[in-house]
């Protein structure tokens, strides 16, 4: 269904590309230089690591409002979430370790 879409877009879609509408969009401005300047990896290691720990704290909340009705049970979410902070906290240590969020300057 989808590259039916994306085909019958192409072929009855109109075709009048001018040198605007090819330009790269910055939101208004005036592009300066070339579009492909290489980002040193560092870039794409921090922002994937952001996501990581950011991802991983969002489970938090759900084992927060659980939390009270299961130690009232058995208490055993507590082990699993003292476990998943610990390996939340042995990756944070992998990566203090390993220097990746050090600063070139």
């Amino acid at each position: 269904m989808g590259v039916a879409i994306i085909a019958l877009s192409s072929l009855l879609g109109p075709r009048n590309p001018t040198r605007t509408k090819l330009t790269t969009y910055e939101c208004g401005v005036t592009p300066e230089g070339s579009s492909r300047i290489p980002f040193k990896s560092r870039f794409y290691l921090i922002a994937v690591l952001f996501l990581l720990f950011d991802v991983e704290a969002v489970f938090f909340f759900p084992w927060a409002l659980v939390y009270r009705e299961s130690v009232r049970t058995d208490g055993s979410l507590l082990f699993a979430m003292l476990a998943y902070m610990a390996f939340l906290v042995l990756g944070l240590v992998y990566v203090y370790r390993k220097n990746v969020l050090e600063t070139d300057a």
